[in-house]
């Protein structure tokens, strides 16, 4: 859980700024960001079917948005489907071995990790990321 909290410190500044408006009263999206927008602002609610809503809406923009996919998967995740949420962190996981992030290696790193680890965590129980994080030897 520490790293999905990385995550949402250091790439969620929509989730931060989501906190201070009501979804509700957001106006009606119109495009791949403003639907980002607003499912960071249902999904930090826990109002995960209109979060999912908003995301596959933003997928329609551009179906290989790599920030859309992860976070769809976090959505399916904490609505307990696991199956279509594995499917998602594999989609993000392609994604970016197609290199669509190309100048942002770290990035890159994180998200694929992150994506292993939610990965790991629904069909093993666990992260299973130590060797992988922490160079350590098996």
């Amino acid at each position: 859980m520490k790293l999905l909290n990385l995550f949402r410190r250091n790439a969620g500044k929509e989730l931060e700024a989501a906190d201070l408006v009501d979804p509700d009263d957001m106006p009606e999206p119109q495009d791949l960001e403003s639907y980002m927008r607003r499912g960071w602002a249902y999904h930090s609610r826990d109002q995960e079917e209109k979060a999912e809503k908003d995301f596959r809406r933003a997928l329609e923009f551009d179906a290989e948005s790599i920030d859309a996919n992860y976070v769809l998967g976090l959505v399916l995740k904490a609505q307990g489907r696991v199956d279509e949420a594995v499917q998602q962190f594999q989609k993000t996981n392609e994604l970016l071995e197609a290199g669509k992030l190309e100048d942002k290696q770290a990035r890159r790193e994180m998200l694929r990790r992150l994506s292993v680890g939610h990965i790991n965590e629904l069909k093993r129980g666990d992260w299973g990321l130590e060797e992988e994080v922490w160079h350590r030897e098996g």
